[in-house]
């Protein structure tokens, strides 16, 4: 089940694309790539063959529990109890891809699916007290 929540986030990223500047000021995403690479609550965690840059935020559970399916930031949710929350913001040239058409190629779509799953059971390894 959960690997197809993260195949249907990715597939999502798939058709839809790079957004347009903007956004919510309580936003946990920040508006454009440049806020993400520059806020210290980022962490660069993958880079695909392409350069896809993926950036990581940890989140608490009670932290993420708030964030509502309407948020733009629930796009970017990963994570469960079992695993810990985090929240996985994808940038290509810079921008973050979460809005218009661009195009992700299945390479760099399944790269990402096993950079997060790969994530996911550390986090859980971590969680349990082992490594």
């Amino acid at each position: 089940m959960k690997a197809l929540l993260i195949l249907s986030l990715f597939a999502t990223l798939c058709v839809i694309g790079c957004s347009k500047e903007g956004g919510s000021s309580r936003a946990l995403v920040p508006a454009t790539g440049e806020k993400v690479m520059a806020s210290p609550d980022y962490k660069l965690e993958h880079t695909t063959k392409s350069g896809i840059k993926c950036y990581v935020r940890p989140l608490t559970p009670e932290v993420a529990r708030a964030i509502t399916a309407d948020n733009r930031d629930h796009q970017f949710l990963q994570g469960d109890e079992k695993t810990s929350f985090y929240l996985l913001v994808p940038l290509r040239d810079g921008k973050i891809m979460d809005g218009e058409a661009a195009e992700v190629t299945l390479p760099d779509s399944t790269e990402i699916m096993s950079f997060t799953l790969k994530k996911d059971s550390e986090m859980k390894k971590m969680k349990e007290g082992g490594k």
